[in-house]
């Protein structure tokens, strides 16, 4: 063989010491199984069940572990991702295709209402980790809380009581309460009819 030849024999040869290690589940066996048993009851019974029955879905994610209190309407085409991470208090409204993605924990408090499209991801990855470990953070959505159609709540946010976000917003920081807030990164908007009573 040639000094050419095993110069580019060299050159082809693989950098193993650079490549990413392997990405393992975060979940145990019985979780996965768990998660598999909850998106063929989702698939079966949750998406098939007709708008007014609120009360079975409520029933459906209480089986799996969710605490959720009296009141709450939930529509069937909104995804609960991962059920028993989830409390819902009494009179909350989930609207027609919103996300729950409950990596972490999601706590919704009394009355609040998620819009039309919404998403809550109470989870995230360490992209700075070659391997890309699951990140679990929770969200809070206060009581009286309103988010608008197609919003966004990041991991690790607290929405402030009577917290407003304008459609299409997205929230990556807590909020104060009695404001309202709008745009992507969201900013604070105004100060909701209530807050300014408490200010006067």
């Amino acid at each position: 063989m040639s000094q050419s030849d095993q110069i580019s024999t060299q050159q082809e040869a693989p950098d193993h010491s650079s490549a990413e290690p392997p990405r393992r589940s975060p979940w145990s066996k019985k979780a996965l199984l768990v998660r598999a048993i909850w998106g063929i009851c989702e698939f079966l019974l949750w998406k098939p069940s007709p708008v007014w029955a609120w009360g079975f879905r409520s029933s459906l994610l209480r089986f799996f572990g969710a605490k959720i209190g009296t009141g709450v309407r939930i529509h069937p085409s909104a995804k609960i991702i991962i059920p028993w991470h989830l409390t819902l208090e009494d009179g909350v409204l989930v609207h027609e295709r919103a996300i729950l993605y409950a990596l972490g924990e999601i706590h919704i408090r009394k009355g609040a209402e998620i819009g039309p499209m919404s998403h809550l991801c109470a989870g995230t990855h360490d992209f700075t980790d070659p391997a890309f470990t699951l990140i679990r953070e929770p969200i809070t959505i206060g009581e009286g809380c309103v988010l608008g159609a197609g919003c966004f709540v990041a991991p690790n946010v607290v929405l402030a009581p009577r917290t407003a976000l304008m459609p299409r917003s997205a929230m990556y920081s807590n909020s104060e309460p009695g404001t309202c807030y709008q745009g992507n990164p969201a900013k604070l908007y105004t100060h909701t009819q209530e807050q300014h009573g408490d200010q006067d």
